[in-house]
């Protein structure tokens, strides 16, 4: 399988427009959040979509919507904290159902054609013995290998390679 080499992440929005660096980190560092977002692991997801794979689908905490709320009224102009908090609550993507919604999730692999049978149950198996431990439901508490509390936010500009979104950080901000 040859698939676009890129840093695991979550991609909390999209859609946001190309601004100075200087102007994404002032909208970064203007978020206000009451809690660090806790990210705890749900399933291995296979997507048909390109971005979406395999990925390691993420709980819906309430503390990772507030931050799904904040930063897309914030990184898009054009969008309410209403508008935010109503897509906050969709569970469907565009490839799904043409609608845009928020389907929380670790990105693990870009690839162009599906993935079945035997590559299924190798990323299965290696999720497996790498230790990570998937969540039937929302714990109080993240232990290790279940997931993390906090993170780093990243503005990347996507409209390059995705090898070559390493060195098109716009702004970073640690949560």
């Amino acid at each position: 399988m040859n698939a676009a080499p890129f840093d695991p992440h979550i991609t909390i929005t999209s859609g946001i427009p190309l601004l100075s660096s200087a102007e994404h980190q002032r909208i970064l560092d203007s978020i206000t959040l009451n809690e660090r977002p806790k990210i705890q692991f749900k399933r291995i997801r296979y997507g048909t979509a390109f971005w979406t794979k395999i990925t390691i689908e993420i709980h819906k905490s309430s503390s990772l919507k507030n931050l799904a709320v904040a930063c897309r009224s914030s990184v898009l102009s054009d969008i309410t904290e209403d508008e935010a908090k109503e897509w906050v609550e969709k569970y469907t993507t565009p490839a799904e159902s043409g609608q845009q919604g928020f389907i929380p999730h670790l990105s693990l692999v870009y690839y162009g054609e599906d993935v079945e049978g035997p590559v299924r149950l190798g990323v299965g198996s290696d999720v497996n013995d790498s230790g990570v431990l998937m969540c039937d439901g929302e714990k109080e508490e993240v232990r290790e290998m279940e997931g993390w509390v906090g993170g780093k936010l990243i503005i990347v500009d996507t409209t390059k390679r995705v090898e070559e979104w390493k060195d098109s950080i716009l702004a970073e901000r640690i949560l």
